[in-house]
């Protein structure tokens, strides 16, 4: 019989509305049964997409007997952090405590006033993998909290108290370091960049070792202080491995080797998002340099306009990792499988390309495709030319990935969430941008309607009584939107202004919405006494802690958007508001250093937006057209001639392209 989530809109929480488990969705209900019968609360945090997730329900919260011991026991809630981030960002720091690492799923055993005394991510079913098994650790959690409840209760104060102390991790920094005094300037950001680049593995890309994700926002930070090679050996080994899906586009979460080889085959949209957007940045910087890039855009763009955007224009949260019970099985193919599917020749080639053998590089001798030889060399091999290896890849990827779309499709988390359709609204202005300047003038097209048609969706469907909201499913906005949602949004509006064309009107509105969204959390997430902005608005529901939100994760942090949005508004000055804008950034900048200082792989973006405050925007003001894109280049469309301005002085009118085009470089310069 379905329990309570049977009538939640997440797909996570429907994903366990038939488990045993009397699982409760977070509110007021649920708490008040822990109140009133004093039971202890076990709070699971998953998303949809989460293998491990999907695994734990399997072992455990489909398993009668380990149900039975939960709904005995405790109060059980489930919660999809995609939904309550808030949540999330809170009560990760218990397993950061706990075990030195933190993650999904993230299982965390709470008093009834909500203060956690234990907690982790994913606990099996027996003892193994070092872990004990859960049906243990309830049992003992249970028994503690009967028991010894003076022991729970102090370890409940300890927890509380780390989960407050990391809200401002950098309160307590050495004098020595902090700084504060100083104002940040391009000689202690090309110090902090060198440090970022000693992390940088030089062989495959990217930073560190296995399991590597993306950190998109550390490569972009070094691309634009010059460490270019760093970025384009990262990219360009991200896009010729396994991470990047080389039939159907698209990036996957992480890959569990350093090469990229095998990743964790689900897809998010904000990792394309960012992707997408930071392989447009290279590639506008000269496309005929990266014509390999443009190819990774196109295919990223095709992705998530054909599986991910919704009727409305918004798009979808995510893509599961499994599909029929198995991590990864819709994408992997084995020798047989694609000679099944292709000529004889064909399927050489293909298996050359893409590395497909007998033994394989995954699972049951299968193989995640991923760029095993270069076209000249399976050219030699197969006893073709390049031109006829070109041809024959064209026509068997298509082939296979007719083939693959008719297996059983991994899970689709159909959430429309604000921040990250932020994200994506920055990527496709972006990526059209790019594609445009390639001469790929249909793509370009594509990538720039869908652009305008999320920012529609989300101004108008994501908006009830006035106010923004996270997310957006089964048509209804729920969950008042977070920091992230605002200062993404912000961006999104400033990226669509400078980026594309936008349509006769929208200019007002696109910059009357940054400005709002700017202001509200200036108004409701702001902490006037210390670094950042509040994760949640001062009107939120009361929680254990207000948390922060400083350290970028797998996506930027709200901090480190907003600091980006005031930099533009600064020098922007719409309604003569740049001077507080301007206060503010370098209220927060200061404020900010030490740990951006100490720990710069967790502060890419907002390393990115101290670059763009101590260089200073440059403003194009005049018809649209503009000829030169750039990261510290921005637009404000008005009537011909062109103005370029810098730190509040403009050049003279400018009427001729080539001579704007050379100003702009001039001031890009100084």
């Amino acid at each position: 019989m379905p329990n309570r989530l049977s009538h939640e809109t997440s797909p996570y929480l429907k994903q366990h509305a038939d488990n045993p488990v009397d699982w409760y969705p977070w509110g007021e209900e649920a708490l008040a049964r822990a109140r009133g019968e004093d039971k202890p609360i076990l709070l699971s945090v998953g998303y949809s997409a989460c293998h491990w997730c999907h695994v734990m329900a399997h072992e455990s919260f489909e398993d009668a007997a380990t149900a039975s011991l939960m709904n005995e026991r405790f109060i059980n809630i489930k919660v999809d952090r995609e939904e309550r981030p808030d949540l999330d960002h809170i009560y990760q720091n218990v397993a950061q405590a706990m075990t030195g690492g933190g993650g999904w799923p993230l299982t965390v055993f709470l008093t009834p006033d909500l203060k956690p005394f234990f907690g982790g991510t994913y606990f099996p079913p027996v003892d193994k993998f070092g872990r004990p098994g859960f049906p243990k650790v309830l049992t003992a959690l249970s028994d503690a909290y009967k028991d010894q409840r003076d022991t729970v209760a102090e370890n409940a104060e300890k927890l509380t108290e780390f989960i407050r102390a990391m809200r401002d991790p950098g309160a307590n920094a050495p004098a020595s370091e902090a700084s504060a005094d100083a104002p940040v300037d391009l000689v202690r950001l090309q110090a902090v960049a060198k440090r970022l680049a000693s992390g940088i593995d030089w062989t495959n890309g990217g930073f560190g070792g296995a399991p590597k994700f993306p950190n998109t926002m550390g490569l972009t930070f070094l691309w634009r202080m010059g460490i270019r090679d760093a970025a384009i050996l990262s990219l360009t080994k991200m896009a010729t491995g396994g991470i990047y899906d080389q039939l159907g586009g698209g990036f996957s979460r992480y890959s569990v080797d350093e090469r990229w080889a095998v990743p964790h085959f689900e897809k998010m949209l904000y990792d394309n998002a960012l992707l997408l957007k930071l392989y447009s940045e290279v590639a506008l910087d000269d496309p005929g340099a990266h014509p390999f890039f443009i190819e990774v855009i196109e295919g990223t763009l095709s992705w998530a306009l054909r599986e991910m955007r919704s009727p409305g224009g918004g798009f979808y949260a995510a893509q599961d990792a499994d599909s029929e019970g198995e991590e990864g099985k819709f994408f992997v193919f084995t020798p047989d499988e694609i000679a099944a599917i292709l000529p004889e020749r064909d399927a050489r080639v293909f298996n050359l390309r893409f590395g497909v053998t007998s033994e394989g590089n995954f699972e049951h001798g299968a193989t995640v495709l991923a760029f095993a030889h270069t076209i000249s060399e399976v050219a030699r091999q197969a006893g073709i030319s390049e031109s006829e290896v070109r041809s024959s890849l064209e026509v068997a990827k298509r082939k296979v990935l007719a083939a693959r779309e008719k297996r059983v499709r991994p899970g689709l988390d159909d959430k429309i969430l604000t921040s990250w359709n932020g994200l994506m609204i920055s990527g496709l202005a972006w990526a059209s941008a790019a594609l445009a300047r390639a001469g790929r003038a249909a793509a370009a097209a594509l990538a720039r309607e869908a652009a305008l048609d999320a920012w529609r969706f989300i101004r108008s469907r994501a908006v009830s009584d006035g106010k923004l909201h996270a997310t957006f499913q089964a048509d209804r906005a729920r969950f008042n939107a977070y920091l992230d949602d605002y200062a993404a949004m912000a961006n999104a509006a400033l990226d669509l202004l400078r980026m594309i064309d936008v349509p006769k009107g929208a200019e007002v509105e696109l910059m009357n919405d940054a400005r709002a969204w700017v202001d509200t959390v200036l108004e409701k997430f702001s902490d006037p006494e210390g670094a950042g902005y509040f994760f949640t608005a001062s009107d939120h529901e009361k929680l254990l802690e207000r948390p922060k939100a400083l350290f970028d994760s797998a996506t930027p942090s709200g901090t480190s958007m907003m600091l980006g949005a005031l930099a533009v508004l600064a020098e922007l000055d719409p309604d003569g508001q740049g001077a507080r804008y301007s206060d503010e950034l370098e209220r927060q900048l200061r404020a900010n250093w030490p740990l951006m200082e100490r720990q710069p792989h967790g502060f890419g973006e907002t390393l990115c937006a101290a670059l763009l405050a101590v260089r200073g925007p440059i403003t194009v003001t005049g018809p649209t057209g503009l000829p030169v894109v750039h990261p510290h280049v921005f637009r404000k469309p008005a009537p011909a001639p062109w103005l370029v301005c810098h730190r509040k002085t403009c050049s003279l009118p400018i009427r001729e392209l080539p001579a704007l085009e050379t100003e702009i470089r001039n001031q890009l310069k100084t």
